[in-house]
């Protein structure tokens, strides 16, 4: 009985993330927010997690950070670099918000910040919580997750 009790709890950085598949790279927020509230929203939400705002379009209601460095990992001593882009659509009487986002590690390639995009991979939700693929879903995963009112469902593109 110990040995089964100990081996779930070595499992748990392994187990899944909330609701999304492995591999879903796309966070979807339903919400009853006109597009302009929404945007809003999700741009004070952004900045309390202490995101810089990059491209804010009022008029396609788009918003992209600036590439931000988290820490992550036992002991939070490794850093990914993040960049989270939303999109905001109308279906039906819903604002959708379309959350999506790159990473890449200052700790394994090198690269400016004029490179980011182009030397960084698509954020998904796959590995452990504790690895640099896991850490990035985390951070995406809980700026969606603070958006209050918001329904939230994930997709793979």
């Amino acid at each position: 009985m110990k040995k089964l009790l100990f081996t779930l709890l070595l499992a748990l950085p392994f187990i899944s993330f909330s609701q999304a598949q492995k591999k879903s790279n796309v966070i979807l927020v339903s919400t009853s927010d006109a597009e302009p509230e929404a945007l809003k929203k999700i741009g004070r939400i952004l900045l309390n997690n202490g995101f810089v705002l990059e491209t804010v379009d009022k008029d396609f209601y788009i918003l992209v950070t600036k590439m931000k460095t988290c820490k992550y990992g036992m002991g939070k001593i490794a850093n990914v670099d993040v960049k989270i882009s939303v999109q905001i659509d109308k279906k039906e009487d819903l604002s959708i918000l379309t959350i999506t986002g790159k990473y890449n590690t200052p700790d394994l390639i090198s690269y400016t910040i004029e490179e980011f995009d182009s030397k960084s991979s698509p954020i998904e939700c796959c590995g452990p919580k504790s690895s640099l693929a896991g850490a990035s879903w985390l951070i995406m995963d809980g700026v969606a997750t603070k958006y209050e009112n918001g329904e939230i469902s994930y997709l793979t593109k």
